[in-house]
């Protein structure tokens, strides 16, 4: 019942997102807690499946390896009780081979999509800043389309570490001719680049800017203006843009403090157009009452045109499933709870939500 309810949404979530006069929405249509159960249901399934793993404290886990960077003094790799691995770096939980794909294909697959449907074709050229870890380049190459990939990541220490210890998660991607690896600065690397050279999709998946003041620079206004330079009409940029804490079912105290106290004002102005999505990151919490945590995705683009992500265009490039996202799923993660959603329109330019669409909400 749950899940026959989420697929007869859908048509009224576009209806939501996509029309300019509103004039659709039932004034007590629940939008965003449908939003919400759709982005969670996975979630809750794998806390299921896994609850017999031991997810407590992290550090309790069972060390496995460990090695250190220039960048980076603890880095570890270990295993809940059930054998999955988690890589940690300075104490914090990085990445956990259980729930990673919902971070890695909301990072990739929207932004391939929205290029997709911009310019008719699938994206060919791919610039990835960041994801040493090799899930990234493991998504990006799923796409037929795409030629090359040129993989600037600072820290190959990391990339070592996960090939050896969580090899899963690069799936072979190292391996594949496509990609270039460079161990460098990302925003020294596109400052070099002749200007002519232009990139179908960007991906910048960096830590957030709150771990090193070091990273400030690569969430700056300055360095979006560079990226814009090596992006053509059809472009597509993609940011981690931060953590979103309180995004619960009700969610009106949901806050991505990230997002919109200093990367969300720079791309706004530097873009057209930007398009938020939030989405659960991690399964793991040490009490299944709380919270889950929940991530952003910033796309930004040249072009104010709209467009239909539920026609799923990248089934035409990937063979098989993908194992979180969907069209569905993408209208959902661009659903935002108030009083988020307005002040991330304010910070876009963009006009508040209509009173239909804050009648939806305040039903909650």
């Amino acid at each position: 019942m749950r899940c026959q309810a989420m697929a007869g949404s859908s048509q009224l979530l576009r209806c939501f997102l996509l029309s300019v006069s509103w004039n659709c929405l039932p004034g007590s249509a629940e939008l965003y807690a449908d939003s919400y159960d759709l982005l969670m249901e996975p979630v809750e399934d794998i806390l299921d499946e896994h609850e017999h793993c031991g997810w407590g404290n992290p550090l309790d886990l069972t060390v496995k390896a460990t090695t250190s960077s220039s960048f980076e003094e603890f880095i570890e790799m270990r295993e809940d009780d059930c054998g999955n691995r988690v890589l940690m770096m300075g104490g914090f939980l990085q990445c956990h081979s259980v729930d990673e794909h919902l971070y890695h294909e909301m990072m990739v697959h929207p932004a391939f999509t929205a290029f997709q449907l911009q310019a008719g074709r699938g994206p060919e050229t791919i610039f990835l800043g960041g994801s040493g870890d090799g899930a990234g380049p493991r998504e990006v190459l799923r796409w037929r389309s795409v030629r090359n990939v040129t993989m600037v990541d600072i820290d190959y220490e990391v990339t070592r570490f996960s090939l050896e210890w969580m090899p899963t998660l690069s799936n072979g991607s190292f391996k594949d001719p496509r990609l270039k690896v460079v161990t460098g600065d990302a925003m020294a690397f596109l400052q070099e680049l002749p200007e002519e050279t232009a990139f179908d999709v960007l991906i910048m998946d960096f830590p957030d800017v709150a771990d090193s003041q070091v990273l400030e620079k690569l969430y700056s206004e300055d360095f979006y203006r560079l990226c814009r330079r090596h992006m053509h009409a059809a472009s597509v940029l993609a940011v981690q843009t931060g953590p979103c804490s309180q995004t619960t079912r009700a969610g009106y105290k949901a806050r991505c403090q990230m997002l919109q106290q200093s990367i969300l004002p720079n791309i706004a102005k530097v873009f057209q157009e930007a398009e938020v999505l939030l989405h659960p990151m991690a399964t793991w919490k040490v009490d299944r009452k709380f919270p889950s945590e929940w991530s952003s995705f910033t796309l930004a683009r040249l072009s104010s045109e709209e467009l239909d992500y539920s026609r799923e265009v990248w089934r035409e490039h990937i063979d098989g499933e993908l194992r979180y996202y969907s069209g569905e799923k993408h209208w959902a993660a661009l659903n935002h709870p108030l009083p988020l959603a307005n002040h991330l329109r304010e910070l876009l330019r963009k006009p508040p939500k209509p009173k239909a669409a804050r009648a939806a909400n305040s039903e909650l």
